[in-house]
């Protein structure tokens, strides 16, 4: 199985300090998004798993657009950490304007969260990706910059660590590989953050 960790594109928020509010992507960011989904137009993709914030779910409309027929879940869990405790994204109206074939599951706000609790959502996304997909197939995700780090950690399975995260920097990719080696599953980082696609 492969999972790509990605990062939603530039926005507003990223440029005056708030990451953590609802908050649209700039030009830039539109223009980061276009490329990310270009750079996928070639791969085969069975399922996309995005954040409900519009920031992400814009990017993923993106990828979207070079791979239609591609099942999209905007999924509440998939919320940046540190998203105000009781929201749970825009209407199902408007992000179905973005993406009108998505499915959207049941919205439950976060609550109040720290880093292990952060740490344990993400824990319980990659064991549910892993159990609703098949071991041959290749899932994107599409969050946000200090949650992919919880994602990533838990993806590797590696510990908690105090004042640790990975850099994701806006329409970073990082994949993750599940193989089959020899009769043992294992885990391997192919790259992480890359942002490649940019240089066009």
């Amino acid at each position: 199985m492969l999972i790509y960790i990605i990062r939603h594109g530039e926005t507003y928020g990223n440029l005056n300090g708030d990451g953590f509010t609802e908050t649209d992507l700039t030009p830039n960011g539109e223009r980061q998004a276009k490329l990310l989904g270009e750079r996928f137009k070639d791969e085969r993709i069975d399922k996309i798993y995005t954040s409900p914030l519009i920031r992400a779910v814009k990017t993923t409309k993106e990828i979207k657009k070079h791979q239609k027929d591609v099942p999209v879940i905007i999924d509440c869990t998939l919320l940046e950490k540190g998203t105000d405790p009781d929201y749970t994204g825009l209407d199902d109206s408007t992000l179905l304007t973005q993406i009108p074939d998505a499915q959207i599951l049941t919205r439950k706000p976060l609550g109040e969260e720290n880093d292990e609790t952060a740490y344990n959502r993400a824990k319980g996304i990659v064991e549910k990706i892993k159990a609703e997909n098949d071991f041959n197939s290749t899932v994107v995700i599409v969050a946000h910059g200090t949650f992919n780090s919880f994602l990533v950690l838990a993806a590797l399975n590696f510990p908690l660590k105090e004042n640790f995260n990975f850099s994701h920097l806006n329409t970073g990719v990082t994949l993750v590989n599940y193989l089959e080696e020899k009769g043992v599953i294992k885990t391997k980082l192919k790259f992480l953050n890359d942002t490649s696609h940019l240089k066009l």
